[in-house]
């Protein structure tokens, strides 16, 4: 028995030694790890976003996804050179012909009955070009890039323009909020928002990103004139974003805050952007778009100009709300973010009054944009929700800092 207890004895204190070991070195791991970030993260904190946005563009070069869309853009974007319908549908699909693979051109002239009707009738291809035409800025740039650099890295060189220019606007913000040991946060944030697929993507939203984030975070930065520029060029690129600049006019209003005077002057330019772009394209309308897109595609635009029903659009709106539930994480973010905000504000951590008007007025924004135009993708919202989170992200920061200054004194 005596052995036997003296084995016993020396397997426990052989597991002891072993726990313990493995505890300091689990301590010591991160207690380097974190000293290592204390003195070099801001530094690190950069090559980190720097090499996920990087690594992000090289894979959208090495593997594109040219979806039918950008068919439809380089339609919008050689109208003005062909005005005449059967000969733009027929430069643009010779384009697309000898730009493409034999199995990627046959997936992109006869995927579904709506892809051989654009292919085959240009008529009904021409009176899709209006829906695309919005994006103005965006088929602007394609178009003084076609030449440049042909039909297939068009998209891709604005996408890359956005990538460079996003990554900067992003990390002079994260210094400038002394943020930037916070980057790695900040690119599972971008993993979580599905950034990758839409920096991918041959669509304006990048693009449309890029504007936004510099127009909150230099309203966050008090820079007023170049955040009132940029979302001026956010609605250039997608209309649909005067509804923020609208939200912020108001919310910096409600809030007392000196640059709502700007945004209002910013709201006024918007307007008259979105006028400018429905004079010179051949936009079908709200309601006839929101059917298309939300509701029922149809092959044609041509003389396509239905009744208001409130039993379609109940629909869509329904049906959008649940694909947006379950195909895509913009929603649980969305939702996430209000219910961080309430629990923050419900446990004493209140926002000061610049950022609630910021983050009100871009979480306002996006519900208003769904209920406006109810669209499921992800990539619509993004660029308005990314920005938002950021700002909450800071706000808890410096909130959790004056708290603690405030229990440590």
């Amino acid at each position: 028995m005596a052995g036997r207890d003296v084995m016993a004895d020396r397997i426990a204190k052989g597991e002891e030694a072993a726990r313990n070991g493995i505890l300091a070195g689990m301590r010591g791991a991160l207690g380097a790890l974190g000293r290592f970030w204390v003195a070099y993260g801001m530094w690190a904190g950069a090559l980190v976003l720097i090499a996920f946005v990087a690594s992000v563009m090289a894979i959208g070069w090495l593997r594109p996804v040219h979806a039918w869309d950008m068919v439809a853009y380089l339609g919008a974007a050689l109208k003005p050179e062909f005005p005449d319908p059967q000969a733009l549908h027929g430069h643009v699909w010779e384009t697309v012909r000898l730009a493409a693979t034999p199995d990627h051109f046959l997936q992109l002239s006869e995927g579904d009955a709506y892809r051989t009707r654009q292919f085959t009738d240009p008529h009904a291809f021409h009176s899709m070009l209006g829906m695309y035409e919005v994006k103005w800025l965006y088929v602007k740039l394609l178009a003084v890039l076609l030449p440049l650099t042909g039909p297939v890295h068009a998209a891709f060189a604005i996408n890359l323009g956005a990538a460079v220019a996003f990554t900067g606007v992003l990390l002079w913000w994260l210094r400038s909020v002394r943020m930037l040991n916070l980057a790695p946060l900040v690119v599972i944030l971008l993993v979580l928002a599905r950034f990758p697929a839409m920096a991918m993507a041959e669509s304006p939203d990048f693009l449309t990103s890029v504007f936004v984030l510099a127009g909150l975070m230099a309203l966050d930065r008090d820079k007023i004139l170049a955040g009132c520029a940029a979302l001026v060029l956010a609605v250039a690129t997608r209309p649909d974003n005067i509804v923020l600049i609208a939200g912020l006019a108001g919310a910096f209003w409600l809030w007392k805050q000196r640059a709502w005077p700007w945004l209002l002057g910013a709201l006024g330019a918007g307007f008259l952007a979105y006028a400018g772009i429905q004079a010179v394209s051949d936009h079908p309308g709200w309601w006839p778009h929101l059917w298309f897109s939300t509701y029922q595609i149809q092959e044609t635009m041509e003389f396509f100009q239905p009744d208001f029903s409130v039993r379609v659009y109940l629909t869509g709106f329904a049906w959008n709300l649940v694909r947006a539930a379950f195909e895509n994480s913009w929603l649980g973010l969305y939702a996430g973010g209000l219910c961080v905000w309430a629990l923050a504000h419900a446990g004493g951590l209140r926002f000061g009054p610049a950022r609630t008007a910021l983050i009100g007025a871009a979480l306002g924004a996006i519900a208003l944009k769904f209920m406006i135009f109810p669209l499921h993708d992800g990539r619509t919202y993004f660029p308005i929700l990314f920005p938002a989170l950021l700002l909450m992200l800071a706000e808890l920061r410096d909130r959790a800092r004056l708290r603690a200054g405030a229990v440590d004194g």
